[in-house]
C-alpha cells in the first residue's frame, strides 16, 4: 500500500488531484481490527475543469507514471488495487476536506474520519455497512454527539437510530 500512498501524495504535489482521503473498509482498518478489503478506495478532489465532463484519464495516466498497473477500474500496486472516486456529494466532499492526517509505513496520509466513514455508510445503506457502524461503536472509536450530529446534518438520523437500536438489541 505504500507505493500507492507515495503514488497519490504525489499527484497532490503535482497538481494532478487538489486533495484526497482514503474510505471504505481500508479506511476503517486505521480504525478497527482490520477487516478483509481487496482494494483501496481513494476519493479525490480534482482541479476545477473548465467543461462540464469529469474525467479521471489524467489520474489515471499520471497513476500509471507512478508505476501503477491500470486494471479495469483499478490501478494495482504491488498486491493493492486503486479505486479513484471524486467527490461525488457534498458528504463525500466533507469528509475529504476534513480526513485527518497519518502515518503509514512512513507515509503521510489522509483517511476519512471514523464519523465521516459512519455516515457515508449509513448513506450507503448496505447490511455490511450498518455492521461497520456497529462496529465503530462497540469499538467506542467514535464520538457519538458528533455522529449524531453529522447524521442529522446529512439527513441520516432515522438510520442512525435504527443501528443504534440494534447495537442495544432494540427492535425500532
Amino acid at each position: 500500500m505504500r507505493a500507492a500512498l507515495e503514488a497519490l501524495n504525489y499527484l497532490v504535489a503535482d497538481r494532478v488531484i487538489e486533495s484526497y482521503a482514503i474510505g471504505g473498509a481500508i479506511g476503517a482498518s486505521f480504525y478497527l481490527p482490520a477487516t478483509q478489503a481487496e482494494y483501496l478506495d481513494v476519493f479525490v478532489f480534482l482541479p476545477a475543469s473548465s467543461g462540464p465532463l469529469v474525467t479521471l484519464a489524467p489520474v489515471y495516466d499520471a497513476l500509471k507514471a507512478q508505476g501503477g498497473q491500470v486494471e479495469g477500474e483499478y490501478v494495482r500496486f504491488g498486491k493493492w488495487p486503486v479505486q479513484i472516486l471524486t467527490d461525488a456529494n457534498a458528504l463525500i466532499a466533507e469528509a475529504i476536506r476534513e480526513a485527518a492526517g497519518t502515518d503509514y509505513d512512513g507515509v503521510l496520509t489522509r483517511v476519512f474520519t471514523a464519523e465521516h466513514l459512519c455516515v457515508i455508510a449509513l448513506q450507503s445503506g448496505r447490511t455490511k455497512d450498518f455492521a461497520r457502524v456497529m462496529l465503530f461503536l462497540g469499538e467506542n472509536e467514535v464520538d457519538l454527539e458528533a455522529l449524531s450530529a453529522l447524521a442529522a446534518r446529512f439527513g441520516l438520523s432515522d438510520r442512525l437510530t435504527r443501528v443504534l437500536n440494534s447495537a442495544q438489541g432494540g427492535s425500532k
